[in-house]
């Protein structure tokens, strides 16, 4: 006979609810992680703008003023705004003008490639420009709300998604001269 005492082990059940347990605990961590992530490609953008806006100031220390992008948007990355080009002076792209500034290349959305409309936009003349993360950013709510372009977004819910107006997009910028209140 058997003494059931001496039997060591767990029971099925018992390492089915330890399972489920590590389970439940890995998703909870893999949630926070993509936050984590999130967090940090806007960290990155908000970086870019930096770079972005030292390149322009740089630039207009040099020659004596911005760069005027003739009434339009142009982009460092985007496919459908970066080849507009620069009317003063003459270059062929925003990027072209600016490339000395940026030693190391253009500052790139952490999250794109170059066969988008969204992107980091530039718009400018002699005395005003705007910086514009357009479409990109993934929580509003990780940028201050000056940042906010007030006719692209107002208002944006607890995952900072932008909610107003209507269709609004999760865009921030910099502004400078008649831009300083938004783009």
């Amino acid at each position: 006979m058997r003494n059931s005492s001496t039997q060591r082990g767990f029971t099925l059940i018992e390492l089915l609810v330890v399972i489920a347990i590590i389970g439940i605990l890995a998703s909870i961590v893999l949630v926070s992680l993509n936050g984590a992530r999130a967090k940090s490609r806007d960290a990155a953008r908000a970086q870019a703008i930096t770079q972005i806006r030292n390149a322009v100031e740089m630039y207009a220390s040099d020659v004596g003023h911005y760069p005027h992008s003739n009434g339009t948007w142009v982009g460092l990355i985007a496919a459908s705004w970066g080849l507009n080009p620069i009317v003063n002076p003459d270059a062929a792209t925003f990027t072209l003008a600016l490339q000395p500034y940026f030693p190391g290349g253009p500052p790139k959305d952490p999250k794109l490639t170059a066969n988008t409309d969204s992107g980091y936009l530039y718009r400018g003349d002699n005395n005003n420009y705007c910086i514009l993360i357009h479409r990109t950013v993934e929580n509003m709510n990780s940028f201050s709300q000056t940042q906010w372009p007030p006719s692209r977004c107002t208002a944006a819910d607890s995952d900072g998604k932008c909610t107003a107006p209507s269709g609004g997009s999760n865009s921030v910028y910099w502004g400078v001269g008649t831009w300083a209140g938004g783009c």
